[in-house]
């Protein structure tokens, strides 16, 4: 019976462990790392010396 007892009372901590782990708030948890809005990583890649791009509707050079 103490077995049996002691078995419970693991599995119940556990559970119980289980579930605090699962349900704390996203503010509980520290934030990683920080979150940067421009970064570049999808930004065309052009030479510096390179001419700007033509533009179909602007006016023709003399």
């Amino acid at each position: 019976m103490t077995t049996t007892l002691i078995v419970v009372v693991l599995l119940a901590l556990g559970v119980g462990i289980v579930l605090w782990a699962v349900r704390r708030k996203p503010a509980d948890r520290p934030n990683p790392l920080p979150r940067e809005s421009d970064t570049g990583w999808n930004d065309p890649l052009t030479r510096a010396d390179a001419p700007p791009p033509s533009r179909p509707d602007a006016d023709p050079r003399p």
